[in-house]
């Protein structure tokens, strides 16, 4: 109903419409979004330049003319602090997918061109053969240096290697729900392929298992398909537990994790690997009064939960290992995984909370909580105590996967020798 009445007016250019659309102030709105950081955001000394950016955008952000003109710009302006849990919206079709959940590769900025260092499996980007270590030479038309200025809304000298790296994965996902064009050099060959709207294959697991499982040798491996937020998971996984029956070992899998979840899915699941009430990971809220790292240290807990865990096991991390994805990892490495392996994880940096944006219309999301791994580490700083390439390697192997059996049979090997 609201809808149809806005399109109608839009239309009519009614005196109302037009008395809405001057009583927008940029500086009113560019003070509300400026006051939430600074308030809410638990991150925001860590971007080191900051305050060179905030000054830049302001300039900017003050001289528009309309509610979504200030969004777009604000969208580009948070994309600076290379934090893939700070989002602002509504979002719509002409917007980037949000990463890392619409991007089917991972790529570095190197010499004007984007190297692909890993590619997720069974995505678009897999099966039309893009390989780690292939360079992304176009997106879209674009060159490199054109996407990444698309993306930051600033000339590419204005930006450090991170922040064009980051902005290239943001591209390369491409806008809500379209089709990509990618050019690719491999050797001295120029290849242009098609791409799904990279959300196409994340979506359709939604039609799948939330847990896939199957026995490898003699371990159970079991991995997470991108529904931690959704209560059925915890149903899957023991269900895989009991479908696997006795096996040596496990290979607990958070690589397609992409989009997060909450507590309510992780600490049930956690539960099974301890006998008693333990801390899986630390935190420190921010809030109005008190900045994060004045606050109290506090403890996460699992609670016990049948069926217990009592043989070794490892976890699978990386680049598609999103929030919770992560502090489940941290809380598998708390709780004595025999190995953490994989690549680097997302850095979606900590616990999130959504604020309305009144003066625009909009909404923004940050990170209000700061995580800890129990030794008192952050989060973000965790990596795999194994480090392989990613989820798979120049000939498209598994080779995470390989190493987690070989280290589970390295384990279990000598428990039997013993």
């Amino acid at each position: 109903m609201k809808l149809n009445v806005f399109l109608c007016a839009s239309f009519l250019l009614t005196p109302n419409f037009a008395a809405s659309a001057e009583a927008f102030s940029a500086l009113d709105a560019w003070k509300e979004l400026d006051h939430n950081l600074q308030t809410h955001y638990a991150y925001l000394d860590d971007f080191k330049g900051y305050q060179q950016t905030r000054q830049l955008f302001e300039n900017k952000l003050n001289n528009l003319d309309s509610k979504q003109a200030f969004i777009d710009l604000s969208q580009a302006y948070l994309r600076h602090f290379t934090d893939p849990h700070l989002n602002l919206g509504p979002l719509n079709e002409k917007d980037y997918s949000v990463y890392p959940t619409g991007a089917d590769m991972y790529v570095e900025f190197n010499d004007n061109s984007a190297l692909i260092i890993d590619v997720k499996r069974s995505s678009d980007a897999d099966v039309k053969g893009l390989k780690p270590g292939d360079k992304v030479t176009r997106v879209d038309g674009n060159t490199i240096p054109e996407a990444i200025q698309d993306v930051m809304q600033v000339p590419l000298s204005q930006l450090n290697k991170a922040q064009k790296s980051y902005a290239l994965n943001i591209a390369l996902g491409g806008k809500r729900y379209q089709k990509r064009e990618i050019e690719f050099q491999r050797d001295t060959k120029l290849v242009t392929v098609e791409l799904a709207a990279s959300y196409d294959a994340i979506n359709a697991l939604g039609n799948g298992p939330k847990v896939s499982y199957a026995k490898i040798d003699e371990f159970g491996h079991i991995r997470f398909n991108n529904a931690m937020g959704n209560t059925q998971t915890v149903d899957e996984f023991k269900a895989a537990l009991k479908s696997l029956g006795k096996v040596k070992g496990y290979v607990i899998d958070l690589r397609n994790t992409p989009s997060g979840g909450n507590t309510g899915v992780a600490e049930p699941i956690l539960g099974h690997f301890t006998a008693a009430p333990s801390v899986y990971q630390k935190y420190r809220t921010q809030t109005k009064a008190v900045q994060f790292n004045k606050a109290e240290l506090k403890d996460a807990f699992t609670k016990p939960a049948k069926q217990q865990i009592k043989v070794p096991f490892v976890v699978l991390a990386g680049r598609w290992t999103g929030s919770i994805g992560e502090g489940m990892t941290i809380g598998f490495d708390a709780l004595g995984a025999d190995a953490v392996i994989g690549a680097p994880m997302a850095d979606l940096l900590g616990g999130i909370k959504r604020l309305d944006l009144a003066q625009s219309d909009a909404w923004v999301e940050v990170g209000f909580e700061r995580l800890y791994h129990v030794n008192g580490n952050f989060r973000e700083d965790f990596e795999p105590n194994i480090i392989v390439a990613g989820d798979m390697d120049k000939y498209g192997e598994d080779v995470a996967l390989e190493t987690a059996v070989s280290v589970l049979h390295s384990k279990t090997d000598k428990q039997v020798k013993k």
